[in-house]
């Protein structure tokens, strides 16, 4: 065999070795490969990308459970995250039907109630109106009168106290529609986090310096790209009007 058909047949078993190796690797997940060397726009697939740093430091980033991850820790690895302007929706699902017919009915209630004891202490009145301080009956008068007037405050609180619990309880189940509601447009948008906040634009609206100061707490997110905010996609899943 001459010295060039050797060169050839070396030449032939070197890449044809090259080659081996690399489909192992890539059978592996371990490589990394390229559209092409015109273009050079995407890498991939690779089982991990390692990132070398400070002090020879280095980073390996993975995919674990479709999200960036750098760590085998729940805590370090990457989330999507989008906005919902809470105010926005409470309003009109707090104005629903159903919950201001609820709270009218035991209000009316109350009301007539209230109306009872009301004339029932004014026909007293009118019944003892001749009963001077000098009269005998005049102590026992003011001890029914006193505990009928203190009958009607003690309804009322009761009645406020009702009321109170009621309108917590509409609070409450406005916000589990809506947090529902998130729930939903979140797994459509595969959304990991969705914080609440209040527009930086819109007005205090306040009366004095602890209100506005109130407005500032309020608004948690200084700066926010007008792309994460879902307020509209969720007021359409609540089938409210969007604003």
């Amino acid at each position: 065999m001459s010295n060039r058909e050797r060169i050839v047949i070396y030449a032939a078993l070197a890449l044809l070795a090259a080659m081996n190796i690399a489909v192992l690797a890539n059978g592996r997940g371990g490589s990394v490969w390229a559209d092409g060397p015109a273009e050079m726009t995407h890498l991939g697939p690779a089982g991990s990308l390692t990132l070398t740093g400070d002090e020879d430091q280095l980073l390996v980033l993975r995919n674990t459970d479709g999200r960036l991850a750098w760590s085998d820790t729940d805590y370090a690895r990457s989330f999507s995250v989008a906005f919902m302007h809470v105010g926005q929706a409470m309003g009109p699902l707090l104005a629903a039907d159903e919950y201001v017919d609820e709270y009218q009915e035991l209000k009316t209630e109350f009301r007539e109630r209230d109306d009872e004891i009301t004339e029932a202490i004014e026909a007293f009145r009118q019944e003892h109106q001749g009963v001077t301080p000098d009269d005998p009956e005049m102590a026992d008068v003011q001890q029914a009168f006193q505990a009928m007037i203190q009958q009607r405050e003690q309804m009322r609180a009761a009645a406020s106290r009702r009321l109170g619990k009621l309108a917590a309880d509409h609070i409450e189940r406005a916000y589990r529609d809506l947090v529902a509601a998130v729930e939903v447009v979140a797994q459509r948008r595969s959304i990991d986090i969705v914080y609440r906040f209040i527009p930086t634009d819109n007005e205090f609206n306040a009366a004095n310096p602890p209100q506005s100061y109130t407005a500032v707490r309020a608004r948690v997110a200084l700066k926010y790209p007008p792309q994460l905010d879902v307020t509209d996609e969720v007021m359409e899943e609540l089938a409210l009007e969007v604003q």
